[in-house]
């Protein structure tokens, strides 16, 4: 559906807000405005929230509300491609309301989106939602972005599909760059990474533009027969947050994570300079890229990644119907046997009561005995389990992964931790696992443990600036949290309390290990050294050299500082 779905109803307002008369610095503010609009083709405009048709009163003054609009935004609300085709559209609600402020925000109620509650006599805040957005086409239209930021104070933040559990892409009064609509797809078999001689590896590869998902990706690599790694969620953005800061897939336990795999970028550096990153150009850039995070070195236009032909695999899915009693003695076939499926090549995800996985080194009947006890329990618990083999990856995809896609329109912290090898080594780890078990079971919640730690990979030691715990991680492990779209701020700061309660004790479990920063917890207190460990002073100093004037800044990213977290839509939840 069109993004223009969310923007009609809103002829009333100007393109760039009109300034308030008698206040110069409004004034000023909307002419370097328009002066900026002009240099890329008129084509920067206001952001109203996803919601804001259905309400009748917009930041505090009277708006027409969209019926037809508001009643096909309430048929879809939870529709992801609705949400990553439109320009205010996100995921999650946390990258739409200011969260420390209950009443500033423009939701509709996710568990009933028609529910006149929410929108009946209430007014539709701006929240964190970019005050403008331009629609990104070329990198001049960044290279001028970056200018105008420089002189004129504009906070800029980098959004494709919205898939961030940071609100690393929104903001308050920002300007956002929408990357979504640069979709090109290429494949090449014989990809030579700019500048290197011409002796160089060539390489089996896909190179895609910024706005490309992976459902898209996946689809374009299965007409070559051939596998990209990637995320698990349809609309993920391939060159985004995901690579940019480590990206994990259930084949990454044999091939790696994304950052692994991903040969170049085509990037604007803040110092406005659009670049080519790769290990022969710009190498400390490529090695800040490959796991430094996104939104904060520069803007990714194009990433070019190493595929492989197709793969077969073996996949298993196993479910039972969950009791009261019956996640426990699961979760303890699941933990003992981790070690073993590790060896064999398995990755993918298991929950309290199912296991979906898949591995590229066994055959049915080898599956089969692998996975007996657990096929076992599940049976016995009234379940089913089913052994399959697939010769190619989009197969599984279509059949697995896209009917299974997470929640949108909710506010949801993940809060994982990386689970290294050594704790499933001694009964004391594994003993630990369980009483983590027991105790999430205890608060109402239930284990998601994706298995995508790059055990088998043959990493390059320092090769990726991404969490070096990853490479002693067979799982990612957490407890999250969530609050309802009308949550008070008392039931705000409950919900972190619980969260960061929940991640001392899996710290507790993992010590001197750490977290993937896209599904850690947003509120974590050591966060460089669980996010990037001994690699984060470096990535500062690659900080400073491409990006001098701090244009680009978000939440616990690569040189964020504590002192600005009062200017964040989590202050008061601190």
């Amino acid at each position: 559906m069109a993004s223009s779905l969310k923007l009609a109803g809103l002829a009333s307002l100007a393109v760039l807000s009109c300034p308030v008369a008698g206040t110069k610095t409004h004034a000023h503010s909307n002419h370097a405005l328009k002066t900026f609009n002009e240099t890329v083709g008129g084509r920067v405009q206001p952001l109203p929230p996803f919601s804001l048709p259905c309400f009748s009163n917009y930041n505090g003054q009277p708006v027409v509300r969209d019926d037809a609009v508001c009643t096909a935004i309430q048929a879809n609300y939870s529709d992801p491609w609705l949400r990553t085709n439109s320009p205010n559209g996100y995921m999650n609600n946390q990258a739409e309301m200011w969260a420390s402020d209950p009443s500033d925000q423009c939701l509709l109620d996710d568990s009933d989106p028609a529910d006149p509650l929410a929108y009946v006599n209430a007014t539709c805040q701006q929240g964190n939602v970019p005050s403008h957005y331009l629609e990104v086409q070329s990198p001049k239209d960044v290279i001028e972005a970056f200018r105008f930021s420089r002189h004129h104070g504009k906070r800029l933040v980098i959004k494709n599909s919205g898939h961030d559990y940071l609100t690393r892409s929104s903001g308050r009064d920002s300007l956002s760059l929408w990357m979504r609509n640069l979709r090109s797809m290429h494949y090449n078999p014989a990809f030579v990474p700019h500048g290197c001689n011409e002796d160089a590896d060539k390489y089996n590869a896909i190179t895609v533009g910024a706005g490309v998902n992976f459902d898209e990706v996946y689809a374009f690599a299965q007409q070559y027969n051939v596998t990209i790694l990637g995320g698990y969620s349809p609309t993920v953005g391939v060159s985004g947050g995901w690579v940019q800061n480590g990206g994990h897939s259930i084949l990454s336990p044999v091939y790696g994570l994304g950052v692994d795999r991903v040969l170049e970028f085509k990037v604007v550096t803040p110092d406005g300079v659009y670049r080519t990153a790769n290990e022969f150009q710009n190498a400390d850039l490529f090695w800040a890229l490959r796991g430094g995070g996104g939104g904060t070195f520069g803007v990714v236009l194009e990433s070019t990644h190493r595929v492989e032909p197709a793969v077969r695999f073996v996949s298993a899915n196993i479910k039972f119907p969950s009791t009261s009693t019956n996640m426990l003695p699961f979760m303890d076939i699941v933990i003992n046997n981790t070690l073993k499926w590790a060896r064999e090549g398995w990755g993918g995800h298991i929950t309290g009561n199912t296991l979906v996985n898949i591995s590229p080194l066994l055959s049915a009947d080898e599956a089969k005995t692998s996975l007996a006890d657990v096929i076992a329990y599940a049976e016995a618990n009234g379940g089913s389990a089913i052994i399959e083999e697939f010769t190619s990856w989009y197969p599984f995809y279509e059949k697995y992964v896209t009917t299974s896609s997470v929640a949108v329109g909710v506010t949801r912290f993940p809060g994982s931790r990386l689970i290294p090898r050594s704790v499933f080594e001694t009964i004391e780890g594994r003993a630990d696992l369980m009483a983590f078990f027991t105790l999430i079971q205890s608060i109402g919640q239930t284990p998601y443990i994706p298995v995508v730690g790059p055990v088998l990979y043959k990493y390059t030691e320092g090769s990726t600036s991404a969490a070096p715990a990853w490479r002693d991680a067979v799982w990612e492990l957490g407890s999250g949290a969530s609050w309802s779209w009308n949550s008070t701020l008392p039931t705000r700061i409950q919900k972190i309390g619980t969260i960061q309660n929940m991640t001392a004790v899996i710290e507790g479990i993992t010590p001197g290990s750490g977290a993937y920063s896209n599904e850690a917890n947003p509120f974590t207190i050591n966060w460089r050294e669980a996010w990037w460990g001994d690699n984060y002073e470096k990535l500062v100093r690659i900080k400073h050299r491409y990006d001098p004037h701090g244009l680009l800044s978000c939440w616990k990213c690569i040189g964020w500082e504590e002192s600005q977290a009062a200017t964040s839509s989590f202050a008061a939840l601190l």
